[in-house]
């Protein structure tokens, strides 16, 4: 199996920073951009050996609408850009962004020093559309205050969901990311009692546990973000995070790891249309996607080679 990207499959950090950047107008890909990019882990890994106490980790993905440019026409057989879902409470918008960086780690000055030089050093080629710092809340809760990637799969099953495989052996070793910032409506949220909270989630608040069938109603959060095939869960590799400032917009920045596309937009589609049974997830009376976008994270060597 090709090497993937450091950022792939550790268990969560402390921060994280997701930057999406969008190609200028009329910019085309050479080979100092080639370099660049191809040079992207390396940096990573010489911050992380210089500063062995701050985990530093990382990933650059490359968007579907990019890829010809820098790859030429063979590309993963499954890229293709961000789904377009219209939302019976909230859409689910499309960002226009071609490479995702998404840096973490245990220090958010590395990250923020190692970011601002990649974006500066990009700036020829592509802008900055969207920014996003985020933190470890607590033990590992979104701000409202419910565990956040509770059913991520553990140990070699992290591999087996998050990295393409012998289906596309090209390709093997990289990943498809889907990130979505949301926004939470923290005072509405923080009026309701416990209970209806956890009937929103379909979780317990404190100790995390799944109600019982007969209490987790059928708009509940879990209900709609489980997904399967007959009796098999289809896995997600979530890296999600929340992000925030005192008295200024704050919530959640979802990433998701997986082999293929199609779980995240199956999750995505039980989320926020109404489907078979004409339900959508309740959470969305309380939150918002703000921003979207699909990328593949190759494996190392097939961006290394980028440089040849």
């Amino acid at each position: 199996m090709p090497t993937p990207q450091s950022g792939i499959l550790p268990a969560a950090s402390g921060h994280a920073l997701f930057v999406m950047l969008r190609r200028r107008l009329g910019r085309r890909a050479d080979a100092t951009l080639r370099t660049l990019l191809a040079g992207v882990p390396a940096r990573i890994d010489t911050l992380a050996g210089e500063a062995t106490e701050s985990l530093t980790l990382g990933a650059l993905g490359i968007g579907a609408e990019a890829w010809p440019d820098l790859f030429g026409p063979d590309a993963p057989k499954e890229l293709r850009s961000f789904p377009r879902i219209p939302g019976a409470i909230h859409p689910a918008p499309a960002t226009d962004a071609d490479l995702l960086l998404h840096l973490r780690g245990e220090r958010c000055d590395l990250l923020f020093e190692l970011g601002e030089r990649l974006v500066a050093e990009l700036g020829e080629w592509y802008d900055p559309v969207e920014t996003c710092a985020c933190f470890r809340y607590r033990d590992g809760r979104d701000l409202t205050g419910f565990a956040e990637g509770t059913e991520n799969p553990v140990g070699q099953a992290r591999a087996e969901a998050a990295l393409v495989g012998d289906e596309d052996p090209a390709w093997a070793g990289g990943s498809y990311v889907h990130v979505q910032r949301y926004v939470h409506r923290m005072n509405e949220w923080q009026k309701l009692p416990v209970k209806q909270q956890e009937a929103v989630i379909g979780r317990t608040k404190e100790a995390d546990q799944a109600l019982n069938d007969e209490d987790k109603p059928l708009t509940a959060h879990v209900r709609r973000v489980e997904i399967g095939q007959g009796t098999q869960k289809l896995a997600l590799l979530r890296h999600s995070m929340p992000y925030g400032l005192p008295g200024g917009e704050k919530g959640l920045m979802f990433a998701s790891y997986c082999r293929t596309p199609r779980h995240f937009e199956k999750m995505l589609t039980r989320m926020v249309a109404p489907t078979a049974d004409g339900r959508v997830d309740h959470m969305l009376n309380y939150t918002r996607a703000v921003s979207g976008a699909a990328f593949f994270v190759p494996s190392r060597e097939v961006l290394t080679a980028l440089a040849r």
